[in-house]
């Protein structure tokens, strides 16, 4: 359930994102159409109960999260005072502990940070990350980048006509070689999850010919490639994807617009 309450969610928000203001009422009532579309009553029972089940354990992880976070800050403003107090005694000992300790916290927040900013499946980053990190409030860029939009083919076919489990194994092995492939380049770059079958990869601002050319030698690597699942499912890992040179404070909703139209979905 909570798949399929994430997929109306993302269908929901990218439908309103090019308006600057969102009414609840047009929330609830875009959420409310593509409900219907994926054949979920929203007066159903069992489904009152399965979201109702979501919303606890939503909650459940947002207070773990608060209270770990009031635990970090508590430690380190300790840590703090610990610090300036050996660096006034000029104690290397206390110093040497403090810092281990100093690691340990930041392993700790980069945690923290994954169960807020990453895809639970592909473990790359998610939406928040792309809002809360690359783009202003006004949602615009923060700095000039090459933005490439990936959509993974054939995706909700495989869902229907074997399983959920093949389609998502798909998408890893798509993206997990298009990552190491960008990495063997020595790239900057960082992968978002934007929708189930939707990926953005943003780019520093390199020539936009270069990761032209590495997407379509990339794409023809992995049409040529065939996997088989453990079920004995033979597939092809397709995708198709466009790309565009984004400046700084330009609208993400708009360039947003203009690679959906371009994309062969």
């Amino acid at each position: 359930m909570k798949d399929k309450l994430k997929k109306i969610t993302d269908l929901t928000i990218n439908e309103l994102l090019p308006q600057e203001i969102i009414l609840p009422s047009n929330y609830f009532q875009c959420f409310d159409k593509h409900a219907k579309m994926i054949d979920i009553d929203l007066k159903d029972e069992k489904f009152e109960k399965d979201i109702n089940e979501v919303l606890i354990n939503e909650f459940a992880q947002i207070d773990k999260y608060v209270k770990d976070a009031s635990v970090t800050i508590q430690e380190v403003e300790l840590i703090t005072q610990d610090a300036q107090e050996a660096i006034k005694n000029k104690d290397e000992s206390a110093l040497k502990v403090l810092y281990k300790q100093i690691n340990t916290l930041k392993s700790e927040l980069n945690s923290m940070t994954e169960n807020i900013y990453k895809d639970h499946l592909t473990k790359f980053y998610n939406k928040k990350w792309l809002y809360h990190k690359m783009l202003n409030e006004q949602a615009k860029f923060k700095k000039t980048n090459i933005v490439m939009l990936i959509n993974i083919q054939d995706y909700e076919y495989i869902v229907k006509t074997y399983n959920k489990f093949i389609a998502d194994n798909l998408i890893l092995y798509i993206i997990t070689y298009m990552n190491d492939k960008l990495k063997d380049e020595s790239l900057e770059f960082e992968i978002v999850r934007f929708l189930n079958d939707k990926f953005l990869i943003i780019f520093d601002d390199i020539d936009i010919n270069l990761v032209k050319s590495l997407a379509n030698s990339i794409s023809n690597i992995l049409y040529d490639t065939v996997l088989k699942s453990h079920s004995g499912v033979f597939l092809k890992p397709k995708f198709n994807y466009c790309l565009e040179k984004v400046n700084k404070n330009e609208s993400f909703h708009e360039l947003l617009d203009d690679l959906y139209k371009k994309i062969i979905v």
